[in-house]
């Protein structure tokens, strides 16, 4: 009997171009996936490798993705932090200046960037077509912000489902759906383990792409110490969720921000490294997990 193989690819924004440079090892080591979920940046990748199983492939429409308008359109360039040591007075003025800006602008909104442009990113990317299009079955993995609870999405629309998955709150607006207010998987499930396994694999890898080092707050301002406190829950639920996998990954993207996307290469190249490091430990719970469906179903 085959050991079915399910992968949880996790949220982290452009941090998770690390999904693909694992993808990229698990591909030339003739690893085959099974089963996919994914959450935000993983639910992205996680669809388009699930509709055409291919790293290179997905590498080059990324590649051509933030060489376009769609990707300018989003305005992440002007949410990178600016990593200044020793800010001139003037800076630091800018700087409070935009940061009450948005306090102001988010009194009146649900979000900064637009539904459409959004949307109009993830039809740049992901093909039209329902779930059942996939050549690997695949689950978007999105918050239910009225009950609290994770909803995954397995049939239906697959760019309308990578979309709520990847609505990060504040930034993308949350949108209602028959009795529920849809936003970012990442907020229950940041690495979705439980769910690829409800789908049926019998080993999980699990693929954490959060931060991994904190550095000192410098003068914080009201939403560096918001996101840093959601950095921090993050981090400990991701490790939760992750201890479920049979084996977890976390590549090395150190304090990276979600939105800075241009790094893309290094954050590939920190998938590949930490996928070749894992490789023994991958192949080791397969040939255990086969040994025990063996024996299970011997009798």
């Amino acid at each position: 009997m085959k050991t079915k193989i399910g992968l949880a690819l996790g949220g982290g924004g452009a941090r998770g171009f690390a999904h693909l440079g694992v993808l990229k090892v698990l591909e030339e080591d003739g690893i085959s996936i099974d089963f996919i979920t994914g959450t935000s940046m993983g639910a992205v990748v996680g669809a388009m490798y699930a509709q055409n199983p291919d790293s290179e492939a997905i590498i080059k429409l990324f590649e051509d993705f933030l060489a376009s308008q769609d990707y300018d359109s989003l305005g992440l360039k002007y949410i990178v932090p600016q990593n200044e040591e020793n800010p001139s007075f003037m800076s630091h003025l800018v700087r409070v200046v935009a940061k009450r800006i948005v306090v102001n602008f988010a009194q009146s909104r649900t979000g900064i960037i637009k539904i459409k442009r959004l949307s109009d990113a993830i039809s740049s990317l992901i093909d039209n077509g329902d779930f059942h299009d996939t050549k690997i079955p695949f689950g978007a993995v999105a918050t239910d912000l009225n009950s609290g609870k994770t909803v995954v999405f397995k049939e239906g629309n697959i760019r309308k489902a990578v979309m709520l998955s990847s609505s990060l709150p504040g930034f993308i607006p949350p949108e209602p759906i028959n009795g529920k207010l849809l936003t970012d998987g990442g907020v229950t499930a940041p690495v979705p383990v439980d769910e690829v396994r409800e789908m049926g694999a019998d080993i999980v890898i699990g693929v954490c792409v959060g931060i991994n080092q904190i550095k000192s707050l410098k003068n914080p301002h009201i939403i560096d110490i918001i996101s840093r406190t959601e950095s921090i829950r993050g981090f400990y639920l991701s490790k939760l969720q992750l201890e479920k996998a049979d084996v977890s990954l976390h590549p090395d993207v150190k304090d990276a921000h979600w939105s800075e996307f241009l790094k893309y290469k290094e954050f590939i190249n920190a998938g590949i490294v930490e996928a070749q490091k894992k490789l023994p430990e991958i192949h080791d719970a397969i040939r255990k997990k086969r040994k025990f469906l063996k024996k299970i179903f011997r009798f």
